[in-house]
């Protein structure tokens, strides 16, 4: 016997749920109770898929029945077209409602003001099913939910040394020392020694941006806390040191973007050395972060790509992040 692609294109794919219960059983009423069938109604499925492909599947050996040479190839295929189909439905039912549900990711505050934030709102709009739980955190602690499995995926600004991390690079930040406009007293320091006797405002996460702004501006490897400072005050969010800053609290370093406005209406200025051993402007990679295992809804890798979409230098979309 000599099987055809005419021969498959006759077989009804309903008929491989009786067939395989019978191969797995080999009782044709085992296969019934299995299939939730009656055993005529087994044995008549039985014998369409032998009509149909002109050959024995079954032979029967005492109280059971053994699976012939070509009915273990129909059994091979049939397991394999209902594993793909499984599969293909799967993908449809998760396409379909992939924007129903919650997307929840952390970021470093200073993201949420860079326009990509907004942009990503308009998208949105369109997916009215789409709940989103975001949270404002410095990278370590972005990091750390991301391990926990606290979130879908996250941003940092910093580079990250972690095996179970995928981190893909979305697009940069420059960081500026900024103080008000209107406090003539303050210059320009030109040495770290200078720059520690200046009032200092903090931010959650601001300590990182001024040690790379120190290491940009001085070249000075080693790292600063927060006791070597001259802290004048502290806010938990970037925008009250803004305008701690504008009241002439202090100086503080944050994202240019961020200042930006303050800048604009002439509320804030920068201070930038004219000499130092460094002296190149002070830019952070921003990674986009998710775990390398974990397998994503279809709504969280279309959020990501909606965020990677925006950067037209990262197209075509970096598949391999989306796996």
């Amino acid at each position: 016997m000599r099987w055809t692609a005419s021969d498959f294109e006759r077989l009804d794919p309903r008929l491989f749920r009786s067939f395989l219960a019978v191969v797995r059983t080999q009782s044709f009423s085992q296969a019934a109770t299995e299939a939730s069938l009656t055993q005529g109604a087994i044995s008549q499925q039985i014998a369409k898929l032998e009509d149909r492909l002109n050959t024995q599947l079954f032979v029967r050996a005492g109280n059971r029945v053994v699976t012939t040479p070509s009915g273990r190839l129909l059994a091979e295929y049939a397991q394999g077209y209902m594993d793909h189909t499984s599969r293909f439905l799967e993908q449809l039912n998760e396409e379909f409602e992939s924007m129903r549900g919650l997307v929840s990711y952390a970021m470093p505050e200073s993201c949420i003001h860079a326009p990509h934030f907004g942009w990503f709102l308009e998208r949105r709009r369109a997916h009215p099913d789409l709940a989103l739980n975001i949270e404002l955190k410095p990278s370590a602690c972005v990091i750390a939910d991301l391990l926990a499995g606290m979130i879908d995926f996250g941003f940092v600004n910093r580079a990250v040394n972690n095996a179970s991390v995928h981190a893909y690079p979305f697009c940069c930040e420059e960081y500026v020392l900024a103080g008000s406009a209107s406090d003539r007293q303050l210059t320009a320091p030109a040495s770290l020694d200078e720059l520690l006797t200046m009032p200092v405002i903090l931010y959650p996460g601001m300590v990182d941006c001024l040690n790379l702004w120190i290491s940009c501006q001085f070249a000075e490897p080693d790292p600063i806390g927060p006791v070597a400072l001259r802290v004048m005050g502290q806010f938990n969010d970037i925008r009250g040191a803004l305008a701690m800053v504008a009241g002439n609290l202090g100086v503080t370093v944050l994202p240019r973007h961020v200042a930006a406005a303050h800048l604009e209406n002439g509320a804030l200025r920068l201070f930038e050395p004219a000499t130092c051993a460094g002296g190149h402007a002070a830019i952070q990679q921003i990674y986009i972060v998710r775990l390398r295992e974990r397998r994503m809804p279809a709504r969280v890798k279309r959020v990501i790509r909606w965020f990677l979409e925006m950067h037209t230098e990262l197209q075509p979309v970096p598949e391999e992040f989306l796996r």
